[in-house]
């Protein structure tokens, strides 16, 4: 597994689409809340490989939100990944 490096706020760029590096950004996913906390994943790829990381922020839609990297100028936990499919079986009413 390959590792790479980016900051916190490279990745909450990426989740707001104001992302001008190297990187390209293949998918964001919806902020997800969690009470007064929410989370964004973003996946992208350096051209080779595909990543995944996490954007976090606090706050709400009525207020200012407050995007971890305001207090974290630290890397970001990057996890490599691969699309696959996969088919699941769930139970439908008649």
């Amino acid at each position: 597994m390959s590792k790479i490096k980016i900051s916190v706020a490279d990745v909450e760029d990426m989740a707001l689409e104001d992302y001008g590096g190297d990187l390209k950004v293949v998918e964001v996913g919806g902020w997800v809340s969690e009470g007064k906390y929410e989370n964004c994943e973003v996946i992208f790829t350096d051209g080779e490989r595909f990543y995944s990381a996490t954007a976090s922020r606090s706050g709400s839609y009525f207020s200012d939100y407050t995007y971890t990297s305001e207090w974290d100028d630290g890397d970001a936990d990057v996890t490599e990944v691969r699309k696959v499919t996969k088919t699941i079986e769930v139970w439908e009413a008649v």
